[in-house]
């Protein structure tokens, strides 16, 4: 700028460059759209990131006639993502708030998707749904400043478990998580692992499988070491029949989270 006299027209530039830099890599692009990709005509009340839902959903891995459950969706975006791009499915989503249930309302009819995603007021602690009965599991557990469980972090076992149970033997999980509700997530999982006998992994299994739950950060041994025995309390919860299938890195603009993709196994009890 000194040398040249150029200014930076931040307002209407001829060319728009991003760099995005972090310990690992370096990304240098230009924008294609003048709209932001995340950018949903249909969305009326905006929630998760558009682009965030389609991923967690691609990952999935839905089929013509799945059952799709959303057990925390807020304002339906991950719902509303999905049932575009996966049209032959079933969706259902629950919440336990009237605002948010409203909000989802509003959107899905805004996207002509009514008859694709039906909305439940039930809490995530205790669904009122059949054990088994879906195909697919996906959820963003709220951390956001409106809308969070820090305070009840506690509780997160419970959430995982019903999760668990309404899952179907080889349905996959799919969450959002905010770096620290990873680190209980990892905690949660490691402790249930250390208690599990070997019977938790059945014949044909991977025998990395396991290991798998144990490695999946090498620092949670302190988080564990850090939270009241109750909130790990391994003999009240059953989560030998998930295993880790995926961690994806994610940014959120200020913030990063991470997806955590799992796959069931066995029946709740029978590992």
């Amino acid at each position: 700028m000194k040398q040249f006299g150029w200014r930076a027209d931040l307002r209407n530039p001829d060319l728009e460059i991003g760099v995005h830099l972090n310990d690992i890599h370096s990304v240098v692009g230009i924008p294609l759209f003048r709209l932001p990709l995340a950018n949903r005509e249909y969305i009326q009340t905006a929630g998760l990131r558009s682009t965030i839902a389609w991923a967690m959903a691609s990952l999935a891995e839905i089929s013509a006639g799945a059952f799709v459950l959303d057990p925390m969706c807020g304002l339906g975006t991950i719902l509303l993502e999905a049932a575009k791009e996966w049209p032959e499915a079933c969706y259902w989503g629950t919440d336990i708030s009237d605002s948010q249930l409203e909000g989802a309302y509003v959107n899905i009819r805004t996207a002509g998707l009514t008859d694709k995603i039906a909305l439940l007021k039930a809490s995530v602690k205790a669904l009122p749904l059949s054990s088994e009965s879906f195909d697919a599991v996906i959820s963003d557990i709220p951390f956001g400043k409106k809308f969070k469980i820090t305070k009840d972090i506690p509780l997160l076992p419970d959430i995982l478990q019903e999760m668990e149970r309404v899952l179907r033997v080889g349905g996959t999980i799919v969450l959002l998580l905010s770096q620290d509700l990873r680190k209980h997530v990892d905690g949660i999982m490691k402790r249930i692992e250390n208690d599990e006998s070997p019977k938790a992994v059945p014949d044909g299994a991977s025998e990395t499988t396991a290991e798998k739950v144990v490695n999946i950060d090498e620092n949670s041994s302190s988080v564990v070491n850090g939270v009241e025995e109750p909130f790990l309390n391994s003999g009240q919860m059953c989560f030998g029949s998930l295993v880790p299938d995926g961690i994806y890195g994610v940014s959120l603009g200020k913030t990063d989270a991470f997806i955590y993709k799992y796959k069931k196994i066995s029946t709740v009890g029978n590992h």
